[in-house]
This record gives structure tokens, C-alpha cells and sequence, in this order.
């Protein structure tokens, strides 16, 4: 059996040398003419072709019988419900003919949208024999027009470029990391929704992004080295996922803080909550095996020597491709059940966390807010009529704000700065409450005599109720430290 998918066309000359070309190509590849004709059509395309048919009388005394011609109006715009059809189309006619049968699709009709569509439907099919009458060529052997001889239009009938070698472009695998992108995106957007605040979007989406093109250029240069950076790569967001996970869910029962536990023990500490509050249809022992190997995978490809054998590398890109599957676990089954466990949490409450308490090193979270400046802001509008009053406000915030910021790099190292923006500053470390107080005097000196409130907590949910506890003070200016529980 030898398939023909075509489009059809208005110009029935244009179409039946088409089908005559196809059909001398199929004899010449595969030793057999055309078994099956389908085509696609317009509404247009069909009533030309169907008003005048002596392109049927010339295509059959060339042996072409016109019933082999399956017909089918597909309007092809790019709304989703018409490519949706004519996917549908495509898809009928690949499980109706079988595994051995030889296809050509022919691209030498129809408009630009359809010829595009049917392009990337044979791209993503695989479909290799791809074929259109090179016009160009064509005027070079005749000048005549209309229906034409078979030997012109064969040697005009000219291989579509292989559009997979588009993925050897560069060192990317193009249509690979489209689709990448795609998946990239669904997860990321799961990532976000366990925690807008303290999940950080743009590094999450680009490292995975970052971590497939390593990937795929460990394929094209066959560099097994590539793999393991791959690898490394990728672990960094699959263990910014389990951080916010413990961070969202179960840091008040770890006041030691999240950040110093290792990742084999985060997973210990959900494991240990899932266990514990899971329903009873819940595969507690894949859970575990599920964790273990992951873990496995992540420390031997990551943690090993210089020298990398094909196994090593293997595992490498396994873990690479595993981490998709383990972010989609814990995103889609896991946070839910940690979530649905939440709610039979016993209620936190606030309490004042004193200097006392914080033991030395450990790191806490700080919260800085200019005190009034929408009050402030309010009072411009009402009292100036020049800009100048505007700038020198804004200039003033935004000065003191980056020399604070400064000030904490100083003294904590520049990875402090979580947050900064307006006049607002969010960073972590350990400060001793001198310096909190030299932070709010800077922040005085700075602007024309601006008062800011600073709260702190061990977690992002204190250090913000901190903060608006700390601005609702008299007089505001005020530094406030809670603990939930």
C-alpha cells in the first residue's frame, strides 16, 4: 500500500500535476502507485475542483483512477477546535492504513496556513517523505502551463528539507527544549502555587530550562562529563521544591531552621509527616522507595569523582530525566495531602520571641518598612506643584533603602538581601539588636527624618506578622521579633 496526503487546491492544474508527480515518485521509491489518495480540502478548494472536473479525465489517462480519493473539508483557521479537526483527520488516516504502507505527504498545495499546519503535523509524526513541485525548477524545464507531462513533473517533485535536522542547530535540541519549555511551565506554576511569597519563580523555571540544555548538549556531543553538571544542575530546584515544602508546611516543628538540613533529610521529615497523617489507601512503601532512589540518584551522580564511566553517565542523565516525574509527585500528591494536613494542625499562636532565645548563628528572617510613606506620598499631592518635591522623596527612600542594603552585606554576606524594593527590605541572618537600631537610624538620617518598623521571625510567616504587629506600635518605629506556636 502506497498513502497520499494532500492538500487540495483551486488551481486544478496545479492539483492534478500533484497527484501525477506523487504517484511517478511513489513508482520510483517503492515499485507501486498510489493505493490511497486523501485529501484535505477548503470549502473553496472542493467546489472548484468538483465544478470542473477535467482534471479527473487527465489524471486518469495517466492511470490515476479517481477512486482512490478520499475527500474531506477541513477549514483551517488557527482557532484551537479547527486544528483539533484536522489532527483528528490526520490521526484517522495513520490508523487506517498499516505499519508497512509507504506515505508521501505533498505540500505543493493549499494556502500558507494550511501547507504550515500540515508541515509541523509531519514534523511531529515523523512522517519523512515529503514532497512539493518545486516551481522555480519547474520553469527551467518548460515553459508551458497547465496540465504536464509526467517526466517534467518528476524531475521537478523535490524533497522537503528534513526539518528534524533543525534540532543539530547550535548545540540544541530546538524541538525538544519547545516542548521542555511547556512541561517546564506547568511545573513551575505548581511550584509558585504551594507558596507565592517564598518561592522563587525565575530561578526555579530557568534552572530547570538551564539544567535540559545541558542535557541536551551532553546528547550532540556525547561529552559524558556534561551530564553530571546536568544532573547538579537540576537537583538545585528539585531541592528548592522540598525547602518549600518543609518551610511551608513543618519549620515550626524544626526551629533550627530548614535551611541546615541536608536533602536526604527533608525528605525524612515529609516522609515522617505523610506516615503519620496519610489516608490508609496511601502507598506508604513507594513512598519510601520512591524517596530512596531519588536520593540515590541525586548523591551518586552528583557527589562522585573526575572520572566518569558510560555508567556513571547514565545515572547522571537518569537523574535529569527522573526529576521531572519527582516534581510532579510531590507537586500533584504530595502538597495536597500536606495541605489537607494543615487543617487538623493544633492552632499556632503568637508569642514575642526575645534576644534570649535566638541561639548564636542561627538564622533568622528580618523585615524592614518605611513607616507612612503612602501618608507622606498623600500629603505631596495635596500640598506641591512641582515634580521636584516628588524626586527628591523618592530618591531619598530609594538611597536609603540601597545603603542599608549595603550595610547588611556588610555584615551578613551578599546572599542576606532576600527582597528589596520601594522602601521595603527583606533579608536573613543574625543581628544583634544594636544594630538594628543603628539600621533604623541610618534609614532617619537618610531620608528627611523617616521612621521605619522591623520585625523578625525564623520563618517568612512570622517575620511578616512580626512586621505588622511591629507598624501597628504607637508612634511606629518599633522593632518587634514572634514566634508561632
Amino acid at each position: 500500500m502506497t498513502t497520499l496526503l494532500v492538500l487540495g487546491n483551486i488551481n486544478q492544474f496545479t492539483f492534478a500535476n500533484s497527484i501525477l508527480a506523487a504517484n511517478a515518485k511513489a513508482e520510483e521509491m517503492f515499485d507501486q502507485a498510489l493505493t490511497n489518495i486523501f485529501v484535505v480540502h477548503s470549502r473553496d478548494s472542493y467546489a472548484k475542483l468538483k465544478s470542473n472536473e477535467d482534471w479527473v479525465d487527465y489524471i486518469e489517462a495517466n492511470e490515476v483512477s479517481r477512486e482512490l480519493f478520499v475527500d474531506k473539508i477541513v477549514e483551517i483557521t488557527a482557532e484551537e477546535a479547527s486544528i483539533k479537526k484536522f489532527v483528528d483527520y490526520v490521526e484517522f488516516i495513520l490508523k487506517g492504513i498499516s505499519n508497512s504502507s509507504n506515505l508521501i505527504v505533498d505540500l505543493t498545495n493549499g494556502t500558507s496556513l494550511q501547507k504550515n499546519l500540515l508541515s509541523i503535523a509531519s514534523y511531529i509524526l515523523d512522517i519523512k517523505n515529503q514532497y512539493l513541485i518545486d516551481v522555480s525548477k519547474l520553469f527551467e524545464l518548460t515553459k508551458e502551463r497547465g496540465f504536464l507531462p509526467i517526466n517534467i513533473l518528476l524531475s521537478s517533485y523535490t524533497p522537503v528539507p528534513d526539518s528534524t535536522r533543525l534540532d543539530s542547530i547550535a548545540y540544541l535540541n530546538l524541538s525538544e527544549m519547545i516542548r521542555y519549555r511547556k512541561i517546564i511551565e506547568a511545573h513551575t506554576n505548581k511550584y509558585v502555587a504551594i507558596d507565592p511569597d517564598s518561592s522563587d519563580k525565575e530561578f526555579f523555571k530557568d534552572n530547570l530550562g538551564h539544567s535540559i540544555q545541558l542535557k541536551l548538549q551532553g546528547d550532540q556531543s556525547k561529552d559524558n562529563a556534561i551530564y553530571r553538571i546536568a544532573a547538579s544542575s537540576i537537583s538545585a530546584s528539585v531541592e528548592d521544591l522540598i525547602r518549600l515544602l518543609v518551610s511551608k508546611f513543618i519549620l515550626a516543628d524544626t526551629p533550627d531552621g530548614v535551611d541546615r538540613r541536608t536533602f536526604g533529610q527533608k525528605l525524612k521529615i515529609i516522609q515522617a509527616k505523610i506516615e503519620k497523617d496519610a489516608p490508609s489507601d496511601f502507598d506508604v512503601e513507594f513512598f519510601s522507595k520512591f524517596n530512596d532512589f531519588i536520593l540515590y540518584l541525586r548523591n551518586s551522580s552528583t557527589h562522585k569523582g573526575k572520572l566518569l564511566t558510560d555508567l556513571e553517565k547514565f545515572k547522571a542523565e537518569l537523574s535529569v530525566k527522573m526529576a521531572f516525574p519527582f516534581i510532579e509527585f510531590y507537586t500533584d500528591i504530595v502538597h495536597p495531602l500536606l495541605s489537607s494536613g494543615e487543617l487538623s494542625k493544633e492552632p499556632k499562636y503568637m508569642k514575642k520571641l526575645s534576644y534570649a532565645e535566638i541561639k548564636p548563628g542561627e538564622t533568622l528572617y528580618y523585615g524592614l518598612d518605611g513607616d507612612d510613606t503612602g501618608k507622606i506620598l498623600e500629603e505631596l499631592f495635596l500640598a506641591c506643584s512641582d515634580e521636584s518635591s516628588f524626586r527628591k522623596l523618592s530618591k531619598d527612600v530609594a538611597n536609603a533603602i540601597s545603603r542599608i542594603a549595603k550595610f547588611v552585606t556588610d555584615q551578613l554576606g551578599k546572599n542576606a538581601i532576600v527582597f528589596e524594593a520601594g522602601d521595603d527590605l527583606l533579608f536573613k541572618g543574625n543581628l544583634q539588636e544594636e544594630m538594628l537600631l543603628e539600621i533604623q537610624a541610618m534609614y532617619s538620617q537618610l531620608t528627611p527624618g523617616l521612621t521605619c518598623s522591623i520585625g523578625y521571625g525564623r520563618s517568612f510567616q512570622e517575620v511578616y506578622l512580626a512586621l505588622k504587629l511591629a507598624k501597628t506600635q504607637p508612634g511606629k518605629n518599633a522593632i518587634v521579633g514572634i514566634k508561632l506556636c
